[in-house]
This record gives C-alpha cells, sequence and structure tokens, in this order.
C-alpha cells in the first residue's frame, strides 16, 4: 500500500510522514527533497532558472515513480495536486491524505521554519499571509479530489494526527487499496 499525504506546504506533511511511516514500518518518501538530490539544487533554483513548467514535470516524474512502490508513506509536494495524471495516479495506488490547517497556523510554520525563503520560491510575489490566501483557495478543489482522508492540524501534535490517520486507515477499509 502507498499512503500519500498531499496539503499546502506547512500542513505537516514531512513531520507527519515521518511518524506514520515508523508506526506503519513504511519507507518515507519526501518528493521535494526528491527532486533537489536530483536535480541538484533548490525548489526555489529550479523555479528561478528552469521555471515552474519544468518542476511541476520533475514533480509528475518523480511522483509516479514513488507511487509505483509499496509499503510507502510518501510527502508529495504542495503542488503535485495541480496535475490531473498525478491526482489519479495517487488515488489509483491507495489512501490519499489531505492535511488541512488554517491560513494563519500556516503562516505562522512557514515563518518559523529557517528553509522557507531559502528553498521554497513565492508563487504570487505577495505577502506571505495574502500568497498563502490566496493559493489555498485556488487549489481546495484538486486537494479535495484524490482525498480520501482529511485532517486538520491546527493546534494538534503530530502524534495525534498519526493516531488519526491509522485509525481512519483501519476502519475506512484500507484494506480495498
Amino acid at each position: 500500500m502507498v499512503i500519500t499525504l498531499i496539503g499546502y506546504r506547512g500542513t505537516g506533511k514531512s513531520s507527519v510522514g515521518t511518524q506514520l511511516a515508523a508506526r506503519l514500518n513504511y519507507d518515507l518518501v519526501d518528493t521535494d527533497r526528491e527532486i533537489e538530490k536530483q536535480a541538484g539544487k533548490s525548489i526555489a533554483r529550479i523555479f528561478a532558472e528552469d521555471g515552474e513548467s519544468r518542476f511541476r514535470d520533475l514533480e509528475r516524474e518523480e511522483l509516479l515513480r514513488q507511487l509505483a512502490l509499496d509499503k510507502i508513506v510518501i510527502s508529495a509536494g504542495g503542488g503535485a495536486i495541480l496535475d490531473p495524471i498525478s491526482r489519479q495516479a495517487m488515488q489509483d495506488a491507495g489512501p490519499v491524505v489531505w492535511l488541512q490547517a488554517s491560513v494563519e497556523t500556516i503562516v505562522e510554520r512557514l515563518r518559523n521554519d529557517e528553509s522557507t525563503e531559502s528553498s521554497r520560491p513565492s508563487l504570487t510575489g505577495d505577502d506571505i499571509f495574502n500568497e498563502v490566501a490566496t493559493v489555498l483557495a485556488q487549489r481546495e478543489a484538486d486537494y479535495a479530489e484524490p482525498a480520501s482522508i482529511i485532517i486538520n492540524t491546527d493546534q494538534r501534535d503530530f502524534s495525534s494526527i498519526v493516531d488519526e490517520i491509522i485509525s481512519q486507515l483501519s476502519t475506512g477499509g484500507a484494506e480495498t487499496w
């Protein structure tokens, strides 16, 4: 089974993914980190030097490669859901967990993350609060489409989020995946 974590950056995908993979004895893949390793540069540099379109191609290729594996938790990049092929492949591979958080929580987490400026490109050129609000609104339907489990991460510790995911997997018919 493949479990894919989706959601805007700062919703907890990497942290939740680490704990979820450990609890399930699965491997964890963070697609953004894999893309950076393969490209030899940060996502921000890929955006600046090669453009968003090229990054999205790399993102789709990496995601499809990982979705073909088994016993893996994938922390998908925040924009991975923009591609309809990727959304369908996520659904086909197993449960898709949409981690949500309020704009305020996301902005606070991004501001407290030292890697935000160096590795995460601005998507709109707007201030961080307006950017998060705008992009979240634009992507909401794309996040909702493949999601089989939706969990709000506001003011929650990652362990309780992992407990909830495991509970929903076991009661939600994960054996169908």
